[in-house]
């Protein structure tokens, strides 16, 4: 009987890595033709950014610059450097903001729409953050579940903890005061982007995820993923199984649950997810309809029941080298207004130069080190790499090289690469940087290879990330597939937000010819090693045309009314 059981169990875990692999091959582009999508985009059916529960009791947050003491650039990567503040409205406020709020707002004349701190592909933002509380920040929020409205720059109590679940996670969770939800409306990418959609939503999460621990960073708070938590679970605790709040309103899907603390949470206890479910109660608020019309995309139908995550054991935590300090001569930059002033460049100028140290220092950010955040949420060894165009970097060889965020996968990537690449390590720089080809020009590739996009041939560089698919998924299941596209979506935070401290800019693109960078370097398209995202660094070129308003100059009367943040596009 239990070699039947251990049998059926083979084969749905099988089954449903067949089915990531199949959707991730028919959601590629390819030269000849793209991914299934819209034939045009319908801007009658343009979802609504702004996700409401109407008859939920909403809580004004107050606008605040920083933190009671200021935090700069450096300390966000220095988590003893730190004071850890306090749990209050204010800071609770201010943690919100910085992750999920807006940044500003553009117009071209004649339509008007809103900028976030948290990237988005096509500033289209599928993901919705939720707090699970159980503190009490205020008398009016006590302990339970909120939405956040970024527009409004406030919480929406959708349902109130019991005082004996929340007395028990006190007691057993003394480090932390609740946990930080995720969840994506679908429907908000393949509005736009079809069957690929999946792949931006997943990247979306991860950018969240990271721009999230950057901001408990500013105020010495602590974010850490609860890896064992199952989307069942996820979904109960964040009120997204209750089908009367969704009735003509889009559903979502759960993500994850990460516990947020003013202290250190490693030797905790297990959340039971289940138990903090079936005490939530006076529920209040049914969500808002986004479109009046909405298309499915089978090739997503038949991925999303495969990649559902079951309750998982504790991963083994993995061995990270101490945090090097990179940051040394970094300027002290306000951290909050770098936060802020992140935008996704449109157009870069080719023109553009970046010094070897900085490029260096910009490597060395997207490398997990021990208590480094945004990484540091991730309870598992980095499964993605870096393919890096360069174009313009002083002192370095324009051309193709390679940066392995884990030594371990060195030897893959190259028994899976073209034998006649060089593998020869640069000496000068401190990370593992790897020159694959002699020198030349590969803006022009750079750009074909991005869907003949010339930003990624203008920046100072672009780069291709790498994941050993088929691999992970023999190893962890398909769920895998979603935190693959996590991690990259946290390393495209990395990047954004150093370019930034860099007096450079960046952009995610998630539109590239998938089998064409695998040749690039002779890897197989069919092979284990896929693409997962691209992204560019360069000079940002700013549009004249475009007008931009202060972010929260909608809201009188609730403290911050003009940004410190720059008004670029």
């Amino acid at each position: 009987m239990e070699k039947a059981r251990q049998s059926k169990a083979l084969c749905t875990m099988k089954s449903a890595a067949l089915a990531v692999l199949a959707y991730h091959e028919a959601s590629k582009h390819h030269m000849q033709r793209y991914a299934p999508g819209p034939a045009f985009l319908d801007w009658d059916t343009q979802p609504d950014p702004f996700r409401r529960y109407p008859g939920a009791a909403l809580i004004e947050l107050e606008l605040h610059e920083q933190p009671p003491e200021a935090c700069t650039y450096d300390q966000l990567y220095r988590g003893a450097a730190r004071t850890v503040q306090s749990l209050s409205a204010p800071n609770l406020g201010l943690w919100l903001e910085l992750a999920f709020g807006l940044s500003a707002w553009k117009s071209n004349g004649v339509e008007r729409w809103a900028l976030r701190n948290n990237p988005s592909s096509g500033n289209l933002h599928p993901t919705e953050a939720y707090l699970l509380l159980w503190r009490s920040v205020a008398d009016d929020l006590p302990p339970g579940l909120y939405h956040y409205a970024p527009h409004e720059h406030a919480l929406e109590r959708r349902a109130l903890l019991s005082a004996e679940c929340a007395a028990k996670l006190c007691a057993t969770h003394p480090g932390s005061f609740g946990a930080l939800g995720l969840s994506s409306i679908l429907w908000r990418e393949a509005w736009k982007y079809g069957a690929r959609a999946y792949r931006y939503v997943q990247l979306d999460v991860g950018h969240a995820l990271a721009g999230a621990r950057i901001a408990a960073q500013v105020l010495g708070w602590t974010l850490r993923l609860d890896a064992c938590a199952a989307d069942d679970a996820i979904a109960a605790c964040l009120g997204l199984d209750r089908d009367a709040d969704f009735v003509q309103a889009e559903r979502e899907e759960g993500d994850l649950l990460a516990l947020l603390g003013t202290s250190e949470m490693s030797d905790t206890p297990q959340v039971d997810w289940d138990d903090v479910a079936r005490s939530l109660g006076v529920w209040a608020g049914r969500a808002n309809p986004l479109s009046r019309e909405r298309q499915e995309w089978p090739q997503i139908s038949q991925l999303s029941p495969a990649v559902r995550k079951p309750a998982t054991p504790p991963p083994m935590p993995p061995v990270r080298p101490p945090h090097g300090d990179w940051l040394a001569d970094a300027p002290p930059l306000d951290a909050c207004r770098l936060i802020r002033q992140r935008r996704s460049a449109q157009r870069m100028d080719p023109q553009a130069h970046m010094p070897l140290p900085s490029f260096d220092r910009l490597l060395q950010s997207c490398i997990p080190t021990a208590q480094c955040p945004p990484f540091d949420t991730l309870p598992y060894p980095p499964a993605l790499h870096l393919l890096l165009f360069v174009h313009a970097i002083d002192d370095l060889q324009a051309g193709l090289y390679l940066l392995p965020r884990h030594p371990a996968q060195l030897a893959s990537l190259q028994q899976h690469s073209d034998p006649s690449l060089q593998w020869i390590r640069n000496a000068q720089t401190q990370a593992a940087l790897y020159q694959l080809r002699a020198p030349l020009d590969l803006r022009r590739d750079a750009a074909h290879l991005s869907c003949h996009q010339g930003i990624a041939g203008h920046g100072v560089f672009s780069l291709a990330m790498l994941a050993d698919l088929s691999g992970a998924l023999e190893n962890e299941g398909a769920w895998v597939y979603r935190r693959l596209y996590w991690e990259a979506g946290m390393i495209g935070q990395q990047l954004y937000l150093h370019a930034e401290a860099l007096g450079l800019q960046g952009t995610g693109i998630g539109c590239f010819f998938d089998d064409e960078v695998l040749r690039s370097v002779g890897m197989q398209p069919t092979g284990a090693w896929q693409v997962l995202y691209h992204f560019t660094v360069g000079r940002a070129i700013q549009d004249s045309r475009l007008q931009s308003a202060p972010a929260y100059s909608h809201l009188s009367g609730r403290g911050r009314s003009e940004p410190s943040a720059s008004t670029r596009t």
